[in-house]
């Protein structure tokens, strides 16, 4: 749902978004990057990261242990 979040995670992630648009800003970066359906990216291990959800998305979380 559209919204601002913060996400921690303590495996490395890679995001998936299927659909909508957001736009993410990853650990240790001032930079917002513009994401929208079927783009992805990776987050470190044990960080957090924001993002500013513009419209319904559909993603999914892949951990890497």
């Amino acid at each position: 749902m559209p919204g601002e979040y913060t996400f921690n995670t303590g495996d490395k992630e890679i995001m998936e978004i299927m659909s909508g648009e957001m736009e993410v800003q990853l650990p240790g970066s001032e930079e917002w990057i513009n994401v929208v359906g079927a783009q992805n990216f990776d987050v470190a291990a044990n960080s957090a990261f924001n993002l500013k959800v513009k419209s319904v998305s559909d993603y999914c979380c892949h951990f890497v242990q």
